[in-house]
């Protein structure tokens, strides 16, 4: 089953890149890194730039899926509006004139959604729910991606809201391992927070 392959897929590679991020912290016995301080952060935010790719890219196999008649992982297909020959034609729909689709952007996923989809099928709900912290992982990833005034100001922007104080400066590794506050049952980063909900939402949009 396709949608079953793409959640095995999606998993498989945070777990992959969740080891790479074990690796660059660990420590010797006396507590101090076995890595210097520049390439533990290259590596973390590296592996969490695969991190958010390999969830768009989960996302664009599911609508395609979706689109070409798979079921989902319960055996359950969308009412649907098109009906594409095949994948390749299935993007083509999806990408129409634009250059391409923008599968980071949640709003934009859940507006064609609602194009091809009754009533944006699973899309909708999975993404509206996470929808707020989707965009804030796409200005890390900006951040992370090619650092300008633009995203260090969207950055100290985000950490602000979420840390609760003024963040000046911030990186995308100093933010996404900092402790997050908005957890109150047990000690999470900020990282470990966004996994959790993209592996929830990841599991919603497979089952259908």
């Amino acid at each position: 089953m396709a949608l079953n392959q793409n959640l095995i897929d999606f998993r498989l590679t945070i777990s992959q890149l969740n080891q790479h991020i074990q690796f660059a912290h660990k420590k010797y016995a006396n507590g101090s890194y076995k890595i210097t301080t520049n390439l533990r952060e290259f590596i973390s935010e590296s592996a969490f730039l695969k991190m958010f790719i390999a969830w768009e890219t989960f996302v664009e196999k599911c609508f395609i899926d979706y689109l070409i008649n798979e079921e989902s992982v319960l055996n359950r297909r969308p009412a649907k509006w098109a009906n594409p020959i095949d994948s390749d034609h299935a993007n083509q729909l999806i990408v129409g004139n634009q250059k391409h689709m923008d599968w980071s952007n949640p709003e934009a996923i859940r507006k064609i959604s609602k194009i091809f989809f009754h009533q944006g099928y699973v899309f909708d709900t999975a993404l509206s729910s996470i929808n707020g912290d989707l965009m804030d992982m796409k200005a890390i990833r900006n951040s992370a991606a090619h650092l300008s005034s633009t995203t260090t100001t969207k950055l100290d922007g985000v950490a602000t809201r979420i840390l609760s104080i003024p963040s000046v400066n911030f990186t995308a590794y100093r933010l996404l391992f900092h402790n997050d506050p908005r957890i109150t049952t047990a000690t999470q980063t900020v990282l470990e927070r966004y996994l959790n909900l993209l592996d929830i939402a990841a599991e919603e949009i497979a089952n259908g």
